[in-house]
């Protein structure tokens, strides 16, 4: 019995080390680690470890001159003034964004809606960092979404190409992920309730 706990304790552990290399990958400003929200992570890892979550890597060809390929920079330029991109900004990130997107260029033009969303396919890209919860929160949100992509760093391994990854929730992880969202937030509701303030003051009062 001890040997089969310690057994899924290393599946779970190699799954949730594997997620945050995947979800937090890129370094720097702003850097996050999915360790930071313990619980998520596990739930996460749980989905996947029992089939409720398909996850599938995929590799790709990147392109060191993706800036010279008119219709990735199209699509980026259109995509830029939704976010806080910067176009122009001569670092590693719009390249990284622009092969991401050319990736995708077959399923329509994307829209930003906190994400780059496809419309035609129901498919979310990030290219960046993203948390557990956030993508809970994402699926819950979104019922529309079918597919979340994510685009790691792709420069972590030289000896491996670079790879992005899929996820896709059945119903039940759909419904899972719904009732924690909710949980969650009834959980922060309970705490700001019994913060020792009878009555919550106007936003507008608060300043900070």
């Amino acid at each position: 019995m001890e040997k089969e706990t310690d057994k899924k304790y290393e599946v779970m552990k190699s799954v949730m080390d594997r997620l945050n290399e995947i979800l937090c990958s890129y370094q720097g400003r702003g850097h996050q680690t999915a360790y930071i929200d313990l619980d998520s992570l596990a739930l996460l890892a749980s989905l996947i470890v029992y089939g409720q979550m398909k996850g599938e890597k995929h590799q790709y060809k990147y392109n060191v001159d993706i800036d010279k390929d008119e219709e990735a920079v199209k699509i980026y330029r259109e995509l830029a003034p939704q976010t806080r991109w910067r176009v122009g900004r001569h670092t590693q990130t719009p390249p990284i964004r622009m092969n991401a997107l050319k990736q995708f260029a077959a399923m329509g033009t994307p829209a930003y809606r906190e994400h780059i969303y496809y419309a035609d396919t129901g498919a979310v890209l990030e290219c960046g960092e993203i948390l557990p919860f956030e993508i809970f929160q994402l699926f819950s949100d979104m019922p529309e979404v079918k597919k979340l992509y994510v685009f790691p760093y792709p420069f972590r391994n030289e000896k491996e190409p670079p790879v992005y990854f899929s996820f896709e929730p059945t119903e039940t992880a759909r419904e899972e992920m719904r009732k924690y969202v909710e949980k969650k937030f009834e959980e922060a509701y309970e705490i700001a309730r019994n913060a020792g303030a009878n009555v919550i003051p106007d936003v507008e009062e608060i300043s900070f």
